[in-house]
C-alpha cells in the first residue's frame, strides 16, 4: 500500500543517489587537475616535514602557520609509512582530495538551512564542480579541512537548539588551529547567536561556556607560541605588513623590523593610509572575489545579493547570518589584502557565496518572470539547462589547469643538483629557479623521516649554500643590502622574475651590468624550458661603478 512514509524514503533515496553522484562527479573533476608526479607547492612541502616532526614527538610552532593540518595528516603516515618524500606528498593529497569530495555531504545539510531539498542539491553541484576549489584540493593543502570544519561551524550555530552552539565553539577553535585567520570565525559565530537567539541570562550563560570551549581547544597552540615566541597571538607577517610592501614580508633584512600602522601614518601620512590598506585593501578583495567566482557564479551573486535583501522564501535570520560570515571574513582581509593578494585566504567563503548564488536560480524557476510562469516539467527542464550551462562552464576553466610541466621540473631538479655541487656561499633566487633544492637536499640526505622541525636547518641547508630573500627598492640598494649579508651569487630566470620581490632585477637577464659576473647559462648545458643565470656580484665593481655614475 502507497504512503506517505513510502514517499518520503523514496525522497531519501533519490537524494543520497544524487548526492553520491555529484561527488563522484566531483572526485573526477578534482583528480584532472591533480598530477602525482609532480612536486608539492612550497606549502604543502612544509606540511609534510612538519607531520613528519609530529610523528616524531616535535611540535614546534612555525612563525607563520599553525600546526592543525600536519597534526590531522601524521597519524596517516604511521599507518602507511611511505618509502620516499614524494609518497608522502600524495598521502596529503589522496587526503586533501577525499575531505574535498565528502564535504559535499555538509554543503548539502548547509544549504538545507536556506532551500529545499531540489535546490540544496543544486547548491552542492555548484559546489561540486568548482574548478577553484577542485584545484585546490589535489594540491595537498589546508584548505579542504578548513572549509569543511567552516560549514559545519555555521550549520551548528543556525540550529534553533542554543545546545547546539557548543559543537559549533569547539569546531571554530580546531578551525584556528588549522589556519591562523580561524580567529576571525569566532567573531562571526558569537554575532550569529546573539542575533538568532535571545539575550537572556541563560543564553548568555551559554554563549560564555561557548567561548569557553573555543579558549579550551586553542589554549595549547596559544601557551606552545608564547614559549616559543613570548606572545601566544605571535604571527611573524603582522611586524612588517603596514610597509605597504609584499617583499618585506618574506625578506632576511626586515626580521628584526618592527613597523606599525602608526609608523606608516606618521611616515606617509592618514591620507596615503587610509588610500593603500583601505580603499585599496577593499577593492583587492572585491577584485580576489571576482575572479575567485568565475566562471558561473560572477553572473549569478549580483542577483542573488540583490535578492537576499528581500527574500521571501528563506529565513530572514539565516540570510543575515551569511551575510555576517561574509562580510566580516571579507573586511577582515582587507588590510593584508592591501598589500597580498592571495586567493587562498578566502576560497573557504565560496559554499557561502554559493548560498547567495542559488537564490536568483530558485526566483527564475520557481516564479518566473512578470509576464511568464513556468510549468512543472519547465522549471525541472529550465533547471537541467542551468546546472549543464555552469557544468560546461566549470569544465571549460578547469582545462586552464593543465598538469606541471615534467620537463621544466626535472630540469629544475638538475639544476639545483648543479648548483650544490658547483657553488658554496649566499645566493639570492629571483625567480624560483632553486624551488626544488630543499626537496633535492632531503632526497640525497635520505634521513627525511627523522625530520625534526627545530633542528630544520640540518634537514633544509648545507654548509656550503644558503638561499635567501632580500627587500630592496632598486637594483644598487639590492647590492648594497646584498654585500651586508655577504651574497656571491644572484640566480635570475628570464622568463619568471618574482615582480612583487625583484621588479628591478627583471633587465638583469639580458642586460650588461660590470658589477655581475655571468657564471652559468643554462643555455649552455642544453635546457629546453628552463632559462636561467648564475651572476656573481663583483662588490669592488660595484664601487667603482658608483663612484663613476655620482662623478
Amino acid at each position: 500500500m502507497y504512503t506517505r512514509q513510502n514517499d518520503l524514503d523514496y525522497s531519501k533515496k533519490l537524494i543520497t543517489i544524487c548526492l553520491i553522484a555529484i561527488a563522484f562527479l566531483s572526485l573526477g573533476l578534482k583528480l584532472y587537475t591533480t598530477n602525482f608526479s609532480s612536486l608539492p607547492p612550497e606549502d604543502t612541502f612544509g606540511y609534510v616535514l612538519r607531520a613528519i616532526s609530529h610523528a616524531n614527538g616535535d611540535f614546534t610552532e612555525p612563525p607563520r602557520k599553525t600546526l592543525g593540518w600536519s597534526i590531522f595528516i601524521s597519524p596517516f603516515f604511521k599507518i602507511i609509512n611511505p618509502n620516499s618524500f614524494l609518497d608522502y606528498v600524495n598521502v596529503v593529497r589522496g587526503i586533501s582530495l577525499g575531505i574535498s569530495t565528502i564535504t559535499v555531504l555538509p554543503m548539502y545539510v548547509l544549504a538545507r538551512r536556506f532551500f529545499d531539498a531540489k535546490y540544496s542539491l543544486t547548491a552542492v553541484s555548484l559546489f561540486a564542480i568548482e574548478p577553484h576549489l577542485n584545484h585546490n584540493a589535489g594540491l595537498g593543502l589546508s584548505e579542504p579541512l578548513f572549509i569543511l570544519i567552516s560549514i559545519l561551524s555555521i550549520y551548528l550555530i543556525l540550529n534553533k537548539k542554543p545546545e547546539y552552539s557548543f559543537l559549533s565553539f569547539l569546531l571554530v577553535g580546531i578551525l584556528w588551529w588549522i589556519r591562523f585567520n580561524g580567529i576571525v570565525m569566532l567573531l562571526v559565530i558569537s554575532l550569529i547567536y546573539l542575533i538568532n537567539f535571545q539575550r537572556s541570562k541563560n543564553n548568555l550563560i551559554k554563549l560564555a561556556i561557548g567561548i569557553l570551549i573555543f579558549l579550551a581547544i586553542s589554549s595549547p597552540m596559544l601557551i606552545q607560541k608564547y614559549q616559543q615566541f613570548g606572545d601566544p597571538l605571535y604571527f611573524s607577517q603582522s611586524s612588517v605588513l603596514y610597509t605597504g610592501d609584499y617583499a618585506a614580508i618574506h625578506a632576511e633584512n626586515t626580521k628584526s623590523l618592527n613597523y606599525s600602522a602608526f609608523d606608516y601614518i606618521y611616515d606617509h601620512g592618514i591620507a596615503s593610509f587610509l588610500k593603500k590598506f583601505i580603499v585599496g585593501g577593499i577593492y583587492n578583495v572585491l577584485d580576489q572575489t571576482a575572479k575567485l567566482s568565475l566562471p558561473y557564479l560572477f553572473f549569478m551573486l549580483p542577483f542573488g545579493i540583490l535578492f537576499s535583501f528581500r527574500v521571501f522564501d528563506q529565513n530572514p535570520k539565516y540570510i543575515r547570518a551569511n551575510w555576517i560570515v561574509i562580510i566580516i571574513t571579507f573586511s577582515s582581509f582587507v588590510s593584508y589584502f592591501a598589500v597580498v593578494q592571495e586567493r587562498r585566504l578566502i576560497i573557504h567563503m565560496l559554499p557561502f557565496l554559493i548560498v547567495f548564488a542559488v537564490i536568483p536560480i530558485q526566483r527564475l524557476i520557481e516564479y518566473g518572470f512578470s509576464t511568464f510562469s513556468f510549468s512543472k516539467k519547465q522549471k525541472n527542464l529550465a533547471l537541467t539547462v542551468i546546472l549543464i550551462i555552469a557544468f560546461v562552464l566549470a569544465l571549460l576553466f578547469t582545462t586552464r589547469y593543465q598538469p606541471g610541466d615534467t620537463q621544466l621540473e626535472n630540469e629544475k631538479l638538475d639544476f639545483a643538483k648543479y648548483v650544490l655541487d658547483h657553488y658554496e656561499g649566499t645566493v639570492v633566487d629571483s625567480g624560483n629557479s632553486l624551488q626544488t633544492l630543499r626537496y633535492v637536499i632531503l632526497t640525497e640526505k635520505q634521513d627525511f623521516k627523522q625530520y625534526l622541525t627545530k633542528n630544520d636547518d640540518r634537514f633544509s641547508k648545507t654548509h656550503k649554500l644558503n638561499v635567501i630573500n632580500l627587500y630592496a627598492t632598486s637594483l644598487d640598494d639590492f647590492i648594497i643590502i646584498s654585500k651586508q649579508y655577504d651574497v656571491q651569487y644572484l640566480v635570475v630566470n628570464k622568463y619568471s622574475i618574482i615582480h612583487e620581490w625583484y621588479p628591478y632585477i627583471e633587465n638583469v637577464y639580458d642586460g650588461d651590468y660590470p658589477f655581475l659576473k655571468e657564471i652559468f647559462d643554462s643555455q649552455n648545458v642544453k635546457y629546453e624550458k628552463l632559462h636561467v643565470k648564475i651572476f656573481e656580484i663583483d662588490y669592488n665593481e660595484f664601487d667603482a661603478y658608483i663612484k663613476k655614475n655620482t662623478d
